[in-house]
């Protein structure tokens, strides 16, 4: 059941992200849905080893904090910062699973798979700022030509 709500409300944002917004909300959108994607198949063609870390996942979240992170870097925006820093938790929550294989199994679930609702909900109200922003100013700058240089919000 909350793998069904969570793929409805990514259906949801994706898609009004893709179809609404600027290009970094549009590529966001596209790294959400090939992770989520990825994530999905892994856990049908390899269920969780005994130890419980799940490396393949592990590798998954990890491609997606590079790609996420290279959108903070070169965005005009300031949301990235935020879904890069959701991304980062879910990271770490892996590597604190395998530095202590004890953790309540909970836990390590709500500390990597937690994170991607409140993602969902940062695109979703990024691409709302992308369009109030057009519909303001005419405009909105996707991309800086420097990493981190004039953050619009």
């Amino acid at each position: 059941m909350i793998l069904l709500a969570f793929l409805i409300l990514s259906a949801i944002c994706c898609s009004y992200a893709l179809v609404r917004g600027g290009s970094p909300e549009r590529l966001t959108a596209v790294i959400f849905l090939a992770g989520t994607f990825a994530s999905i198949m892994i856990s049908i063609h390899a269920p969780p080893p005994p130890e419980g870390f799940q490396s393949s996942i592990f590798l998954v979240d990890l491609a997606m904090l590079i790609a996420l992170g290279a959108i903070m870097l070169f965005a005009r925006r300031y949301w990235p910062m935020a879904i890069t820093a959701c991304q980062l938790l879910a990271v770490m929550g892996h590597v604190i699973r395998l530095l202590d294989p004890q953790i309540v199994p909970v836990l390590y679930w709500i500390s990597t798979a937690f994170w991607a609702v409140p993602q969902m909900l940062f695109l979703a109200a990024a691409t709302a700022r992308h369009r109030s922003r057009l519909r303001r100013h005419g405009v909105d700058p996707a991309w800086s030509r420097r990493p981190a240089a004039d953050h619009t919000g």
